[in-house]
């Protein structure tokens, strides 16, 4: 009865680890592939934005930090467009939100691509809290990811990639 239980118990950790371990993000290996729709219903691919340094921001209209946050990435956007950066805004908002996704982008002034998530794309990047963001490099391998891309830390990380 003892060595049931210890399976078990085994099994279950094992269980409960295999799926975080398989949406962990390595550094400089390649980040999953994103292709989802624009606000206009246009399928974007991030695979167009190869050779550019890109900032992908996961966020929602309704989360508070997400909000706060839009200060950052306006700065750190209008700072490096021109250095072969951009950003790609992933809102998690769910579809029949469409409407409060849309004023937010607007309220906010996020001129940068901005898309809604399908739940895999999130999945597949390992998202688990908002906002959540990640730099992948001009090949397509993640550079950082978490704290070190929010607040007045993410002009910091740029720079340290970013050269004039």
């Amino acid at each position: 009865m003892k060595k049931r239980i210890c399976i078990a118990t085994i099994a279950l950790l094992f269980l409960g680890v295999l799926p975080s371990l398989a949406q962990s993000l390595q550094r400089h290996s390649p980040v999953p592939a994103i292709e989802l729709a624009q606000p206009n219903g246009e399928k974007f691919n991030l695979s167009s934005l190869k050779g550019k340094y890109v900032l992908i921001d996961f966020w929602a209209s309704w989360c508070g930090p997400c909000r706060q946050e839009s200060r950052h990435l306006r700065k750190a956007y209008n700072t490096y467009k021109n250095q072969n950066f951009t950003i790609v805004s992933v809102s998690v908002d769910k579809p029949r939100d469409r409407e409060k996704w849309l004023d937010a982008i607007k309220a906010d002034g996020l001129v940068w691509t901005q898309l809604l998530d399908d739940k895999k794309t999130s999945d597949s990047y390992g998202v688990e809290s908002l906002p959540s963001a990640f730099l992948i490099d001009p090949e397509g391998n993640l550079l950082s990811q978490g704290e070190t891309l929010r607040g007045q830390d993410l002009m910091k990380t740029l720079a340290k990639y970013i050269k004039n």
